[in-house]
């Protein structure tokens, strides 16, 4: 309700005393300058990108207050901002009777044609019920909420919006639009995936199924007339249905039983078909099932691709007599020179991949290093005094008894004079290729 100063004028909102003054008075409804609007809006989805106000219409407080406080009737949706109030041309006009409540005048007869409307009418019903009496607590809340509606009016008014909306609302309706737009995408995406994967036998169950199903229906369509297998269906369809309806035991144990508000267990399975067809896996489940599967066998498939190139890189390029992986004694960094000598703690078996490559034994750390083209970790010329040698007795006691078997040691010259290397083949039938191609490449005549 309106405020006023001695009478004249709206109070101001930030008046002392905490927004309150003992001298502002409530004035009658009849002098508010407030109106209700009613706008009309889009409810298609582009329209909440743009401005989608069909129209609106305005109707003051002080003629709602001072009109008998009912308003029904068609009025005409104006452009937004109006501040105009004008009843519709539609047979039904808009009357306003004093003293009443919800009452409308009707003009002509019911079965007269209406006539052609040209701009757009709402039919609209308002009414005016102060539910405050005169207690000081009644008019202290209308204070508070006049105060309060012109504050919220003030704001608005300063942070007015464009055509599009302010910035914020259209980023989330853009969001909002976009999240939507492909969800319904990505459920079009898996249909069809679902329907071109249920040939392709990634569910073989459910593939064989559909092979059969269409097997007997092309057998049944070549045999029977068409019309003939339309009529059985449509007939089977029907009584399904009327068995279903008024002679099923289900049914009846329905009627009989009051307790039985909750569908059955049958009925909540849904379609039969539907489910069929919405279990068959999309691509995407595809890949998520056979994921660490695929990558295994990746793995595998890039060895053996990697194994070939070796062998070629080998055959071709180095000409290497023998080739293989092995294990090879070497010394711990750490290891005290002077006191664990002889302790088996002072060296380790270490990975390597050597070849045979004329008369030089090469090795590298693994096949990874070999494939990468990176420097071998040392070589052994087979020229004078070279070849295989035989285990040491200090060899013999730090070796144990399932390794000695497949212990292989040979010297030749190496990288700073006369070297001894021992490694450890891992099967017998390679320990004996090893040692015929380093006995062959010792003791050819062009070693020397």
């Amino acid at each position: 309700q309106p405020l006023t100063e001695d009478g004249e004028g709206i109070a101001p909102v930030d008046a002392v005393d905490g927004g309150q003054r003992s001298d502002v008075q409530l004035m009658p409804w009849e002098s508010s300058y407030g109106a209700i609007v009613i706008q009309v809006r889009f409810s298609d989805v582009l329209g909440t990108l743009f401005d989608n106000v069909l129209g609106e219409v305005v109707v003051p407080v002080a003629k709602l207050a001072g009109s008998g406080r009912a308003v029904e009737g068609w009025f005409r949706l104006l452009d937004v901002g109006t501040t105009d109030f004008i009843p519709g041309d539609s047979t039904e006009e808009t009357s306003e009777e004093a003293g009443t409540e919800l009452s409308v005048a009707k003009k002509g007869e019911e079965d007269k044609e209406l006539p052609q409307i040209e701009l757009p009418e709402i039919y609209l019903k308002a009414k005016f019920s102060p539910n405050f009496g005169d207690s000081s607590s009644d008019l202290e809340s209308s204070k508070v909420i006049c105060e309060e509606l012109v504050r919220t009016a003030s704001l608005s008014q300063g942070n007015g919006v464009g055509v599009i909306g302010s910035s914020l609302s259209t980023l989330n309706t853009v969001r909002t639009l976009g999240g939507t737009l492909q969800n319904q995408i990505s459920f079009v995406v898996d249909m069809i995936e679902k329907a071109r994967n249920a040939f392709n036998f990634s569910n073989p169950r459910i593939t064989v199924l559909i092979l059969l199903c269409l097997s007997v229906l092309w057998t049944v369509l070549a045999l029977i007339p068409t019309r003939i297998v339309i009529l059985i269906g449509g007939i089977a369809q029907f009584g399904a249905t009327y068995y279903d309806k008024y002679m099923s035991p289900r049914k009846k144990k329905r009627e009989v039983s009051s307790e039985d508000k909750k569908t059955d267990a049958s009925d909540v399975g849904g379609n039969v078909f539907e489910n069929m067809f919405l279990s068959i896996p999309t691509d995407e489940d595809l890949r998520r099932t056979y994921f660490w599967e695929a990558r295994r066998v990746g793995e595998r498939e890039r060895e053996k691709h990697a194994m070939a190139k070796r062998q070629t890189r080998v055959e071709k390029l180095w000409k290497a007599r023998w080739h293989g992986s092995l294990v090879m004694k070497e010394k711990k960094a750490d290891a005290n020179d002077t006191q664990n000598s002889s302790a088996r703690s002072s060296w380790s078996w270490k990975g390597i991949f050597a070849l045979i490559e004329g008369h030089r034994f090469i090795w590298w750390r693994s096949e990874k290093h070999f494939d990468t083209g990176e420097s071998p970790l040392g070589q052994i010329f087979f020229a004078g005094h070279s070849g295989l040698a035989g285990l040491s007795p200090l060899d013999l006691r730090e070796l144990t008894k399932e390794e000695i078997p497949s212990v292989v040691s040979i010297f030749g010259r190496g990288q700073q004079g006369q070297q001894k290397i021992t490694m450890l083949a891992p099967s017998l039938e390679l320990k004996d290729s090893l040692e015929n191609a380093v006995f062959f490449a010792s003791t050819d005549a062009k070693a020397d």
